[in-house]
């Protein structure tokens, strides 16, 4: 009888390990996609520059006096999400070959559909 606790981790119905496959799903979800995304964002940011001089209308009234707070928090969470990224696409490097293809399918799949979403977030 198989440990529910490893359901995600190992499948008795598929045992097949993703090997080169998973390698290359993480970089082309992680790196391709992920890359699209960053260019949409420097899009808006050199639009914005063009158009209005800077870019602080991306973020609406958070820079206004008053929200200096809200404005650090925010740049605060910008730097965790970068510094969190990069450790987390080493550990997916290295476990992908090792998972069977569904659970990277589900890793992969997951980070697809969130990045292809945030791809439309300026008109």
């Amino acid at each position: 009888m198989s440990d529910p606790s490893q359901s995600l981790i190992h499948s008795d119905a598929e045992d097949e390990k993703a090997g080169s496959y998973g390698t290359y799903s993480v970089v082309v979800v992680y790196c391709g996609v992920g890359l699209l995304l960053v260019a949409t964002y420097v899009w808006g940011v050199v639009t914005l520059f063009e158009k209005h001089g800077d870019a602080m209308q991306l973020w609406g009234h958070i820079g206004d006096p008053g929200n200096e707070w809200l404005l650090k928090t925010y740049y605060a969470s910008i730097l965790a999400a970068t510094i969190g990224f990069f450790p987390s696409l080493c550990y997916a490097l290295t476990i992908a070959p090792r998972l069977p293809k569904s659970t990277v399918n589900l890793i992969c799949g997951s980070l697809l559909g969130f990045y292809v979403t945030e791809l439309f977030w300026m008109p």
